[in-house]
């Protein structure tokens, strides 16, 4: 589905997310966001992005939290607990089959790399919490901006945002977002991605992931319910999966770094 960022380590949350643009750099539309060495500043984003992240709740609360834990369902089952370091971006999935990790240099699996079922342990380790911590992480350092024209989306005209990255950023840097702003509350309503971790080459073929539901947790306001299909000829197409984040908790004192540390009997994650 989406693309990793476990090379770009936590600087602020008032520096976040992800791609390659394509489009012309010399458009007054297009921008990137602050360097790592810059000073962060919510004012130095587009503006459908600085409206975003007010309508969500802020980038400075976002920023004042260490620790992140949700319960990810899909429809009535429970797929994993998921615990993130916001500073770090360290991580760690677990269930009843499996313990998924990311010491801040790689993603491993125990008891081993065979009791993850999926394609890859290593691209589905912050997968899920990048879909969640939108819009914010979409201040990451190393991406750049382009305001498209207000399109048009089941009756109803939303403020649209493209999002690339810059060479080298990441595992997919080819991957690209294209983010719906509602124009009256500012929130995220669909995000249309392309897939290239796989790949490792450029796609014009989109996902859609609609946010039909959110929930107030600590000041921010973050997803509960998130759906997603095909997505051809500027449509819906067929459903694919249904998410809920439950029992979220955000919270101002960091994790103990040692929960992050692979296991002896631990395996590390390949591409």
């Amino acid at each position: 589905m989406i693309s990793l960022r476990s090379s770009i380590p936590y600087i602020s949350a008032s520096l976040i997310f992800f791609l390659v643009s394509c489009a012309s750099k010399e458009s007054p539309n297009n921008n990137s966001a602050p360097a790592e060495n810059e000073s962060p500043s919510s004012s130095a984003y587009p503006t459908i992005l600085q409206n975003a992240l007010e309508a969500h709740g802020g980038l400075d609360r976002w920023d004042s939290f260490e620790r992140l834990e949700y319960d990810l369902y899909r429809g009535e089952d429970m797929v994993d607990h998921q615990l993130i370091a916001l500073k770090t971006r360290k991580v760690l999935l677990s269930n009843e089959q499996y313990t998924i990790g990311f010491d801040g240099q790689e993603v491993w699996v125990s008891p081993d790399t065979s009791a993850y079922a999926g394609r890859s342990a290593r691209f589905y380790h912050n997968l899920q919490f990048y879909f969640f911590a939108l819009p914010f992480v979409l201040a990451d350092p190393g991406i750049q901006y382009e305001e498209l024209e207000p399109r048009e989306f089941q009756g109803k005209t939303y403020d649209v945002l493209r999002i690339t990255y810059q060479p080298e950023v990441g595992d997919a840097a080819d991957d690209e977002y294209i983010a719906y702003f509602n124009q009256e509350t500012h929130q995220l309503h669909l995000l249309l991605y392309t897939v290239t971790y796989f790949s490792q080459t450029p796609s014009d073929r989109y996902t859609a992931r609609v946010y039909e539901a959110w929930q107030s947790v600590n000041g921010l306001k973050v997803p509960l319910r998130a759906v997603a299909y095909r997505w051809a000829d500027g449509s819906l197409g067929d459903q694919r999966s249904v998410t809920e984040y439950r029992n979220v908790t955000l919270d101002e004192i960091p994790p103990d770094q040692s929960m992050f540390l692979m296991p002896n009997e631990a395996s590390i994650a390949d591409r």
